[in-house]
């Protein structure tokens, strides 16, 4: 359980103005050199009772977009202690009971109004049990009145089924998912030249009105050409973003053991050693871009990942394997995509698969700790991976659906080929080829107007802009800030 001394601290407002100077949050927010957007927190609709719970990977600024919704209940006229702010990664491995408990004496010491309050219940998902305790408060009639909003770094919680999901006691609640920056969002934060993003699908980007924004747009493509050599550097965390709008040549030591540390945690938890962790990271960094399966990843690492399975005694089984990587894909470090069923429209769990990163900042930190070369082809498809999964996937699912994407697969072509990438429901799909090469290879841009015909498709190749019969190409940088979700520069709240 959380000590009164710990609980006053984490509410400064309670009993001072001003506190906003000395938050840390806050503090590091004024001192970046950019303000990056955060609609997430507009989002909560505050007085009106819900459960919300906003998702995302460590240190992508989940924390921060509490504090800002702090600032923005109280601009709004909310009374100080009428919100109450729990960082609760201190309960990990503790009852659920120590959960409720701290709550219980946090809204005691707050002595608020008694109507609707606002409580923020950050990184919860440590706490054991986490949804029964909210449950158990909830069906008490302790916070049925309030907009609660609770935070957590995976989604693994969710794998468990709907009990998991507080059935009946989320009112209005949402699962908001934030993620890293995407490509638009860096690259207006390292040069404003960049334009707004649109935020289309392929198919819009192929009627007259979505032809006609990417040529207006083609003016900016040295600047977002530019951009993407950058972000496929730094990634879309804020810190690395921070840095790469600041001028940095390469992210920095410390923004790299930000990323790392959290990923080794995770890792450690399931019993996977640093040097075994590593070991995965560059398997996966050496297939980018390429189907692999369970048990030729499990046989090409030469590093036990985790305790053996009992009855196999084999810490390389390609169950073990495949458990670490859907581990790393529940915490948002991997995206698996699956090659698609046509005839029901969903994913071949039982085929073979392609893993991208989750964040391109992954692919720079492997290549830095184990010597490999740099592949900016499967970077850029790694890129549009995850640019299309945001685009595609249903939004009430992205939080927990980068372990088998419902609406993002690979393509197998009867004769044995690849499209890398369909999009949509079945009947309804979009095609996306990765053809980033200086000399594009005319016949590959043609492969998904014939893998798929009357369907929409897309090339993403390097330089060449072509809306034709054959094939549609559009240079990838062009294409990754057409997908990326349209918002206006500079965070929707200012500390």
């Amino acid at each position: 359980m959380l000590s009164d001394l710990q609980i006053s601290r984490f509410n400064p407002w309670w009993t001072r103005s001003g506190w906003e100077a000395e938050d840390l949050h806050l503090r590091r927010l004024r001192a970046a050199a950019v303000q990056l957007a955060t609609p997430q927190i507009d989002e909560v609709e505050l007085g009106v009772p819900a459960v919300h719970v906003l998702r995302g990977p460590r240190q992508v600024g989940k924390s921060t977009d509490l504090k800002l919704l702090i600032l923005r209940a109280l601009d709004v006229g909310a009374a100080p202690r009428d919100i109450v702010y729990l960082s609760l990664d201190l309960l990990e491995g503790q009852p659920p009971a120590a959960l409720v408990e701290s709550v219980n004496r946090a809204l005691e010491l707050a002595a608020g109004s008694g109507e609707s309050r606002l409580l923020l219940l950050d990184e919860v998902t440590a706490a054991d049990r986490w949804q029964g305790a909210v449950k158990a408060l909830w069906d008490e009639g302790q916070i049925d009145r309030d907009v609660i909003v609770c935070t957590g770094s995976s989604a693994a919680d969710l794998a468990q089924g709907a009990a998991e999901r507080l059935p009946g006691r989320r009112g209005r609640g949402r699962d908001l998912l934030v993620l890293p920056q995407d490509f638009a969002s860096f690259a207006r934060a390292i040069d404003d030249v960049a334009p707004p993003a649109p935020g289309l699908t392929v198919a819009e980007i192929l009627t007259d009105e979505g032809r006609e924004a990417i040529r207006e747009a083609r003016v900016h493509l040295p600047v977002l050409q530019r951009a993407l050599e950058r972000y496929l550097l730094f990634g879309g965390l804020p810190a690395a973003v921070v840095e790469a709008a600041a001028g940095y040549v390469a992210p920095s030591e410390e923004v790299e053991r930000i990323l790392w540390d959290s990923l080794v945690k995770e890792a450690q938890r399931r019993g996977a050693s640093i040097a075994a962790t590593q070991a995965l990271l560059e398997r996966l960094m050496r297939s980018l871009g390429s189907k692999l399966s369970w048990s030729r990843l499990a046989r090409e690492i030469d590093v036990p990942l985790g305790r053996p399975r009992r009855r196999t005694g084999d810490r390389s089984d390609p169950r073990t394997v495949q458990s670490y990587v859907e581990l790393l894909a529940v915490n948002y470090f991997a995206l698996i995509v699956y090659f698609w069923k046509q005839d029901s429209g969903s994913g071949d769990l039982t085929k073979d698969k392609k893993v991208y990163f989750g964040d391109p900042l992954l692919s720079t930190i492997t290549a830095g700790r184990v010597g490999l070369r740099r592949d900016r082809h499967a970077e850029v498809e790694n890129a549009l991976a995850l640019a299309l999964y945001r685009r595609y996937e249903p939004r009430e699912r992205r939080a927990e659906n980068m372990v088998a994407p419902e609406a993002l697969h690979v393509w197998g072509t009867r004769r044995g080929g690849e499209i890398d990438f369909v999009c949509g429901r079945r009947g309804q799909v979009d095609a996306v080829e990765v053809a980033d090469w200086a000399v594009l290879d005319r016949r590959k841009a043609t492969a998904p107007a014939r893998a798929l015909p009357g369907r929409p498709a897309l090339v993403a190749g390097r330089d060449e802009l072509d809306f034709g019969k054959a094939a549609n190409i559009v240079p990838a940088a062009l294409l990754l800030w057409a997908l990326s979700s349209p918002s206006a520069p500079g965070r929707s709240s200012s500390p």
